[in-house]
């Protein structure tokens, strides 16, 4: 199954056009995009130096992630809107960018991993999970997250 009528679409929309004429809105998305990720990265730096046993040791895991969620999700939600008025901009280039697509796969199992196993075991009690695992699973998050950072600045330098 192909994706290109989806790309096609997206770069036939007037919101589109209307990127691609428009001065102030990339600018002003990309931004947006940037303040986005910086709380996004922020809030999920803080859980996993916790995880890593490296940082806000005072506090329970439970209690630094349940704080750092609402702004974990609304750094998500920012990144999703944003990301998505900068790709309906640029929507076949980046249908044919190879390293755009990697950046895809790798959001998607970050996604996964924070969703299911990073947040089980932030929620769970830190003496069922070991200290082992937490450090596991604070490297994988921070490796998986860091990759889509790294693959997001690629985009515009590899094809």
């Amino acid at each position: 199954m192909s994706l290109e009528p989806i790309f096609l679409w997206m770069n036939r929309l007037p919101l589109s056009e209307y990127i691609r004429e428009s001065a102030y809105v990339s600018p002003v998305n990309n931004l947006v995009h940037l303040l986005s990720m910086v709380t996004f990265i922020g809030a999920l730096a803080l859980v996993d130096l916790r995880l890593l046993n490296t940082g806000m040791r005072q506090q329970p895991l439970k209690q630094v992630a349940q704080a750092a969620l609402p702004w974990l999700v609304g750094g998500f939600l920012g990144l999703l809107v944003t990301g998505f008025i900068a790709l309906t901009g640029t929507a076949m280039a980046q249908y044919t960018n190879r390293v755009f697509w990697l950046k895809m796969y790798i959001l998607l199992a970050a996604m996964i991993f924070t969703a299911t196993v990073r947040h089980k075991v932030t929620m769970a009690d830190e003496a069922r999970v070991g200290p082992l695992w937490s450090m596991l699973v604070g490297f994988i998050s921070l490796a998986l997250w860091t990759s889509v950072a790294v693959a997001a600045r690629m985009i515009m330098f590899l094809r």
